[in-house]
């Protein structure tokens, strides 16, 4: 295929909800002008009208020229993709620097048997390059033969026969389950309730709100008011007594929590439906989503991390969120992309996340290694030098205005996050065995980082004035997908993990992918 061909017509649905994607993610900018200028729109509904058609015929058109601009091309080593309206992009992709290839079928695709092609690169900032609205035996095709690609370009740089695996990679470009494939783990509804349960974000929404809060409570008061319900008659303390009102405010934010708690279930449902985890070869196989089908591949070779997750809900009831990384990891992207381009296997019980770590890296000990404290001084650092100064300041300012109850509240605030910064310290830990690097970090939960040695590509020795009188530094070990620190050790043992590290990585000559 040397000549450029066009996407198919329904193409131009994925730009413009592409568009439409854009414009949600930034909602939060718009909705403090929307509460505050919420009764002029509801009194000039025409205007909401003509504003709504407005944006959908912009983002109609848009879409349609993103969709006639759009072009690619396949050679026998590559793809090039020409795209943009007014700023061109002309991008020529050899198969051989890619990481990762997923196919992505939106619910808008699925009926017509489309679905888009995602191609990632080692040390790009986003994806590299995109195919959409590609029958499905097409997008099957491409996708076997830059998998065959990689495996001949690795089986050449690193003197191995991976002929087998090739061949194998041939067949499974599908996004349907190979034969031949191992099925490791899948995810059952009940799963992935307790996965939204358990891993709550319940923090995003209220600091989304604070800007509004002012708003909202009003809201809520006049609506309330029309339905019948005074809260101020409720909530007042001259006509129920404080056990009362303790216990309505008790019911409120449990009522507000259910709701928030909801809808992080409903997103665990959407995002990881129909999970299955499977291996081919060296090649690990993710597959899931409700509304738009998600298959992403991995390759053995090209792992760089495991993440064992729990927060404090997963370890009361002694589930697991288990992360494999590749590269990029740290990179910012748009929301969702870590669903998308990483494999994660959501609330598993330890006896699934030691099978499928053994089976990524046998001869790792994380189940039984013991892992030794950072120093203490970084309790010091945190809570003598930086919070109490600033709460000391707070309460002479308290003082000076006469306000000595609200001392109750400031010495409050220092014990809560005294004790925080206590717990951040007590989960921090490291430790190292012939193969592994393992470091433990956490507050009220506690994540488990699990990394080859070889995979390290730098490493960073960081020491400050004041870390030097104490003999401490920081260690920093940056691989593929990010950099890992241990901060608050002491400067000999930084120096000899150094100097291991870096023998073992030169000694072996192990290819890091």
């Amino acid at each position: 295929m040397n000549n450029w061909q066009r996407v198919a017509p329904i193409g131009a649905l994925y730009f413009f909800f592409s568009s439409v994607m854009v414009l949600v993610n930034n909602i939060i900018f718009t909705v403090p002008l929307i509460f505050t200028n919420y009764q002029k729109l509801i009194d000039n509904p025409l205007w909401i009208l003509i504003g709504s058609v407005a944006i959908l015929v912009a983002f109609a058109v848009i879409a349609f020229l993103q969709f006639y601009f759009f072009s690619y091309r396949l050679s026998e080593n590559s793809i090039e993709i020409k795209a943009g309206v007014i700023f061109k992009k002309h991008l020529n992709l050899p198969f051989t620097k890619i990481q990762n290839v997923k196919l992505i079928a939106p619910v808008y695709f699925r009926p017509f048997g489309f679905t888009s092609v995602e191609l990632d690169t080692a040390g790009s900032d986003k994806n590299e390059a995109k195919i959409v609205a590609l029958q499905l035996p097409l997008a099957q095709q491409l996708k076997a033969q830059i998998l065959n690609q990689t495996a001949v370009s690795e089986s050449l740089n690193s003197q191995q026969n991976f002929d087998h695996s090739s061949e194998l990679n041939t067949e499974q470009g599908t996004s349907r389950q190979h034969p031949d494939e191992q099925l490791l783990n899948q995810r059952s509804i009940s799963d992935l309730v307790i996965h939204g349960i358990t891993n709550n974000r319940i923090w995003i929404f209220i600091a989304f709100l604070a800007p509004m809060a002012d708003n909202i409570t009003d809201y809520v008061a006049d609506f309330a008011i029309s339905a019948g319900i005074d809260f101020s008659e409720i909530f007042s303390a001259q006509t129920h007594a404080w056990w009362q009102l303790a216990a309505y405010g008790l019911s409120l934010l449990i009522v507000s929590y259910a709701i928030v708690m909801l809808l992080s279930v409903i997103g665990s449902i959407i995002s990881f439906y129909g999970f299955t985890l499977t291996k081919h070869g060296e090649n690990y196989i993710r597959r899931s989503g409700l509304l738009t089908h998600h298959e992403v591949v991995m390759k053995l070779p090209r792992l760089q991390l495991v993440i064992r997750q729990q927060d404090w809900l997963d370890i009361l009831i002694k589930r697991i969120n288990l992360r494999f990384e590749q590269t990029n990891s740290t990179v910012k992207q748009q929301p969702g992309a870590d669903i998308r381009n990483k494999i994660m296997v959501p609330s598993i019980n330890p006896t699934q996340f030691q099978q499928l770590i053994d089976d990524v890296w046998p001869d790792n000990q994380l189940a039984e290694i013991s892992f030794s404290r950072i120093s203490k001084r970084f309790i010091f650092k945190y809570i003598v030098v930086f919070t109490l100064p600033i709460h000391l300041i707070i309460a002479g300012l308290l003082i000076h205005d006469e306000l000595f109850f609200n001392l109750i509240y400031a010495a409050t605030s220092m014990l809560l996050i005294s004790f925080l910064i206590v717990m951040r310290w007590y989960r921090w830990g490291y430790a190292i065995d012939s193969e592994y690097i393992y470091i433990r970090k956490g507050l009220l939960g506690v994540d488990y980082y699990t990394f080859p040695i070889h995979k390290v590509q730098q490493t960073k020795f960081k020491q400050s004035w004041f870390m030097k009188r104490r003999s401490l530094s920081s260690l920093v070990l940056v691989l593929a997908s990010g950099a890992q620190s241990i901060p608050f050790i002491k400067a000999t043992t930084a120096l000899a993990l150094i100097d291991r590290t870096l023998h073992q990585v030169e000694s072996s000559k192990r290819n890091w992918m």
